[in-house]
């Protein structure tokens, strides 16, 4: 297994060593400098307690410098603000992420960067892996769908030694997993470490409804190589994440998609945040002498390939003889490059692929877009984009998920249409101070780390009270 060393938000060391919807206000007086009595007396033990605080385990799939691994970064922030000490895991659910992959390089620097106290690598095996192809195929009599599949890949991972020794002189007192497909690793490691004698609670961060995320990719079923009927993955999706304690979702749509399928559940509503730390860094960051007009920031996802095709041959046209310098930023560069090979010959120059830090492009942007015509869960590029300030232009697609009349009272709209979202570009290059004002009071109008950490105060309190607590739901909001 791979053992991260530490990496704090402030002084980061670069060492690395390797080894085998109920609308409630945020509760008064809970921010992130000022956590509640509660959530402290948790993480801290009781009062005459000396023992050392409490550990959260946190796991996550294996995708550093993405819209998924800013919302990891806000869990580990939160969990340190409230005084725990925290463990992120790395368990992917995809055959390319096996050990023999040179790509744990690169994650293993990215891992660090969420800044949790200490980080894990679990990677795929061949063997495990194999087996755990055959187990599953048996349990669901080769008729499981492409989630079930998922699920058993990343259950397939060896429970890493190094981190079972490093947990067993820790009070570990809550497991935060993110997307369903790694919650088997979890409910091995809590078996793994219930000798205790203590209860150790699961909070599962569904992130989007992976049944919908499937179907839009056309994911294949690996049983019947074809793609899976959305009814039949959203029951295995509901049957799997019955075995959390509490449920948290990243978007309004999610929240009531579960909460409406699940009320025997907690439900938790946590808008995602933006750290401050790196709105400023940001800000203090060196721009390019080149100034970019239009920027796009895109993982290699299906949605942002077919956003650049929409934007490419719908809005472009539009705007071309403004001869605006569009730069697309992420590995988004390689699927237009497969799927779409004109396009990417012809705007060869406006691709910039992969890179490490994405401070400098933000920096020099004046305008930020997300031409999104589809897609789900909630944008995170969307929400960096309003915390930095940027004049923002997006699709209806771009802000799902989020509470539209909110946005439309502080003055951020979405806009359709080629020629909409081409007059909204040129208007917004025209004015960019005020359109700059607007994204940032929208930002601190609808999302917040104060209401974010609230919301995930709650998440604790309901996974970690110690009497059976009954169905629930909490949708935070920031006014």
């Amino acid at each position: 297994m791979f053992a991260l060393a530490a990496k704090p938000k402030a002084g980061l060391n670069d060492s690395m060593m390797r080894s085998d919807f109920v609308e409630m206000n945020p509760p008064t007086g809970v921010t992130p400098d000022n956590p509640s009595a509660e959530q402290t007396r948790f993480a801290h033990g009781s009062e005459n307690s000396s023992a050392r605080p409490s550990t959260v385990v946190i796991v996550g799939p294996p995708w550093p410098r993405s819209g998924a691994a800013r919302v990891m970064e806000n869990q580990i922030d939160y969990y340190r603000g409230r005084g725990f000490h925290t463990v992120f895991v790395v368990v992917p659910f995809h055959r390319v992420f096996m050990r023999s992959n040179p790509v744990w390089e690169e994650i293993s620097e990215g891992i660090q960067e969420l800044g949790a106290h200490n980080s894990f690598a679990a990677p795929l095996e061949e063997k495990r892996y194999n087996a755990a192809k055959c187990r599953a195929s048996l349990r669901h009599a080769f008729r499981g769908t492409a989630l079930d599949w998922a699920f058993a890949m990343a259950n397939s991972v060896r429970l890493p030694k190094d981190l079972l020794q490093f947990l067993r002189g820790m009070p570990v007192a809550l497991v935060h997993v993110n997307y369903v497909q790694t919650l088997g690793f979890a409910l091995r490691l809590r078996k793994k470490l219930r000798g205790r004698g203590t209860r150790i609670p699961i909070i599962l961060e569904t992130h989007d409804v992976q049944s919908d995320l499937f179907q839009e990719r056309g994911e294949l079923n690996p049983w019947t190589r074809k793609p899976d009927p959305i009814e039949r993955t959203i029951r295995s999706e509901i049957s799997l994440l019955r075995k959390a304690d509490v449920l948290v979702h990243l978007s309004v749509d999610d929240f009531r998609f579960f909460q409406a399928r699940m009320s025997y559940k907690p439900h938790v509503l946590a808008m995602p945040a933006i750290d401050e730390k790196y709105v400023s860094a940001v800000n203090s960051a060196a721009p390019f002498n080149e100034t970019i007009d239009l920027l796009f920031v895109g993982q290699k996802h299906a949605p942002n390939l077919a956003a650049i095709q929409w934007f490419f041959e719908q809005v472009w046209p539009l705007l071309a003889e403004n001869r605006y310098n569009l730069k697309i930023v992420g590995p988004v560069d390689m699927l237009v490059r497969e799927s779409l090979p004109r396009i990417f010959e012809t705007f060869r120059s406006c691709f910039v692929g992969p890179v490490a830090d994405l401070a400098p492009y933000y920096r020099s942007a004046r305008c930020v877009i997300a031409p999104m015509v589809s897609g789900s869960g909630t944008s995170i590029k969307t929400i960096e984009a309003l915390a930095l300030g940027k004049p923002f232009v997006g699709t209806l697609k771009a802000f799902r998920g989020m509470p539209m009349e909110r946005l439309h009272a502080a003055g951020v709209q979405a806009y359709e249409g080629p020629r909409g979202f081409a007059d909204a570009v040129v208007n917004m290059l025209a004015d960019e101070q005020r359109a700059s004002v607007r994204s940032r009071a929208a930002y601190e109008c609808v999302f917040s780390i104060q209401a974010n950490f609230a919301s995930r105060d709650e998440a604790v309190r309901s996974a970690t009270r110690p009497e059976k607590w009954p169905p629930r739901s909490r949708h935070h909001t920031t006014a």
